[in-house]
């Protein structure tokens, strides 16, 4: 599965669960500058724990400016 594939089940899953959504929120609702850091060093914790390479993937697609406002808008208007 290619890491675009991943970014559309992350969004899609914090559609559905709120536990995914209320996080991923509260990271795309920081400025642009902190969330790249938030998202930094996330990615970093995250592969020195041994969390899912996919999970961690996915929300490195996030540094992005762009796509994050859209998996924000896509988040807010549910």
């Amino acid at each position: 599965m290619s890491d675009s594939e991943q970014l559309v089940l992350l969004i899609r899953s914090a559609r559905e669960d709120a536990s995914v959504r209320e996080p991923l929120l509260k990271l795309l609702a920081l400025d642009d500058a902190a969330r790249v850091r938030a998202i930094e060093n996330w990615v970093k914790e995250g592969v020195a724990s041994g969390q899912s390479i996919e999970l961690l993937s996915a929300i490195a697609w996030l540094v992005d400016d762009q796509v994050a406002h859209e998996a924000r808008d896509l988040l807010q208007n549910l």
